[in-house]
């Protein structure tokens, strides 16, 4: 698929265009397979094909753009970053977790599918996403055990496993800015900037430029979850599509919504910043920094 013009239209029209391209893969990955797994399946697109926004496929796009990777050898780590990102939905969500009821305006996959279907689906998702990246033959197999390997490592003890750890045993309570900052970067934001590094593996960027990318996926990554909780505040489940969270692990609560308000505005322009490396090629990832800054759900 060719870039488009500069133009936020011709910006966001892109955006769309990814996220459709991306869901026609998804399917590809996700067709056929054993009769006898068929409601296994079924759970896994239910929340595969939710509605999902795909930002992180589309990080890893932008980011392949910035070195001129054509996408066939990106569309494996694309979609394997979405299927992590929706398992780590499903895992969320079970009643043992955060007993999410609803997500993106539908109830939860256990839910419907019930808690030990749903994660299953989540374990199977996981194991997908490395499966796909793996048996690309678009990557040499240096580039593979790179990315799977950086892959590993977000969604590990060290990653989005000991996140969602921290986030279960101290969101309970008053927690100081270390460690909300631990649980969003782990949770949250550690994906995201995969979605960046990974690509730039494959694009054999330089250490400066990586640097750049992990600053920026980083900032973007924690405006995304302080706008997150802000939203939890002020929006009704109707408008926001999930379920909101009562526990005290939310920068709008901890610090109120003036703050929060100004570390968005802080981290998405501390990210902006960060890609000045990359002028006269970045304005689409400025474009989808601010795109995030104003989104409503």
């Amino acid at each position: 698929m060719a870039a488009s013009g500069g133009s936020m239209e011709d910006v966001v029209k892109y955006f769309q265009q990814t996220r459709e391209f991306v869901d026609d893969r998804l399917r590809e990955y996700m067709g056929g397979g054993e009769p006898l797994l068929d409601i296994l399946q079924e759970s896994i697109n239910y929340t595969l094909f939710s509605g999902g926004k795909r930002i992180r496929p589309l990080f890893c796009f932008l980011v392949g753009e910035l070195f001129d990777i054509p996408r066939r050898k990106l569309v494996s780590l694309a979609c394997a970053l979405e299927m992590i990102h929706t398992a780590s939905l499903i895992m969320d969500d079970l009643p043992h977790m955060d007993d999410g009821q609803i997500r993106r305006g539908k109830p939860a996959n256990h839910v419907i599918y019930g808690q030990d279907v749903a994660a299953l689906a989540s374990i199977g998702l996981l194991t997908k996403a490395y499966e796909i990246v793996l048996e690309d033959p678009a990557l040499s197999d240096d580039k593979k055990v790179r990315v799977v390997s950086k892959l590993a490592s977000v969604v590990g003890i060290n990653g989005m496993v000991g996140g969602q750890f921290v986030d279960l045993k101290y969101s309970k309570e008053s927690m100081d800015f270390s460690i909300l900052d631990y649980i969003h970067l782990h949770k949250t934001a550690s994906l995201f900037v995969a979605s960046g590094t990974t690509a730039a593996i494959v694009g054999d960027a330089t250490k400066e430029q990586t640097d750049a990318l992990e600053s920026y996926a980083n900032n973007v990554g924690f405006a995304f979850q302080i706008l997150d909780d802000l939203l939890d505040v002020r929006g009704k489940v109707g408008e926001l599509g999930k379920s909101m969270k009562q526990d005290k692990g939310n920068f709008a609560k901890s610090y109120g919504v003036e703050r929060a308000d100004q570390l968005v505005e802080e981290y998405t322009g501390r990210a902006l910043e960060s890609i000045r490396i990359f002028d006269g090629r970045n304005n689409k990832l400025i474009a989808l920094g601010l795109m995030l800054l104003k989104r409503k759900s």
